[in-house]
This record gives C-alpha cells, sequence and structure tokens, in this order.
C-alpha cells in the first residue's frame, strides 16, 4: 500500500508521532503523605522519591530527581533499567488518598459523595488515611472525579 503526501509536514507529523509512540512509559506513582504528595518510580531499582505541596511541584521534581540519577548511573559506569533508556515519558498514578486531596482544590466532597453514592465522611476516612479503600470503590471515586470533571467542562 502507497499513501502519496503532498505536505511535507504530515511527513514529518508522520515521523514525529511514531517517535512519540515509540516512546516507553515509565510509572510514576504518587501519593498523599501528611502535608505533601510524594512520588517514586514503581522500578524500585532507580530508589528515588521526590516530595512537594502541590502534585504540579512533586511531578517536576520526580522528573528532575530521575534525570539526575540516571545520569550520575551513567557516569559511574552502571547499568540504567531498561525502560529508561534514551526515550521515555512518565505516567502518572495517583492513590486513592492523592486523587482525593488533588480534587479538594476542584470538587466539594460533598459533592463528590454524592455523585458515588458515598457518605462524605467515608471519603474524607479515605484522604485522610484512616481507611482504604477496596478497588472497586478506588474505581468509584475515580470515575466520579472524571464524571464531575466532564460535566464542568461542557459549561
Amino acid at each position: 500500500m502507497y499513501i502519496f503526501v503532498k505536505d511535507e509536514a504530515v511527513i514529518q507529523g508522520f515521523f514525529l508521532t511514531s517517535f512519540i509512540h515509540s516512546m516507553n512509559k515509565v510509572i510514576i506513582n504518587i501519593d498523599w503523605v501528611p502535608n505533601n504528595f510524594s512520588a517514586a518510580a514503581a522500578n524500585e531499582e532507580m530508589a528515588c522519591v521526590a516530595t512537594g505541596k502541590t502534585l504540579e511541584e512533586v511531578k517536576a521534581k520526580i522528573l528532575e530527581a530521575l534525570a539526575f540519577h540516571i545520569e550520575g548511573l551513567r557516569e559511574d559506569g552502571e547499568t540504567v533499567p531498561g525502560e529508561f533508556g534514551d526515550k521515555w515519558e512518565p505516567e502518572y498514578r495517583l492513590t486513592t488518598r492523592a486523587q482525593l486531596k488533588y480534587a479538594d482544590k476542584y470538587i466539594v466532597r460533598k459533592s463528590l459523595a454524592e455523585e458515588i453514592g458515598v457518605a462524605e465522611q467515608q471519603l474524607s476516612h479515605y484522604a485522610n488515611g484512616q481507611r482504604h479503600p477496596r478497588p472497586d470503590m478506588q474505581r468509584r471515586i475515580t470515575e466520579g472525579i472524571k464524571s464531575i470533571c466532564a460535566r464542568l467542562a461542557c459549561m
């Protein structure tokens, strides 16, 4: 099959898209610990952690920490884990507690509780780490946040 393209930008866009899709995804777990977000690569071989008052801050700090660590490993002749090769990008995974703390900036917890059909106090227990939600409840919380955000985006 042949594709004839008149526009060079389309060709460049195709190669750029191919390049982006060939990047390794690196999972970075983000949690809320008392007073801060914390982040760490899921690959424990990297042994990098970062904290920040905001989600944006912790994301920037973990990327900086990983870049510094990778540079140090290379300078020392150490092995860099495979997914941290030349081309990688982060995939952030927030715990339910981190999602709830981040959502607090934008969504009243009472609204989220009504959206997913649980008591507001129960959500507070999850957000404060007093209780840990089961996987089904984690999914409901995530979907509830997304549902509220989608409706707000339509305004």
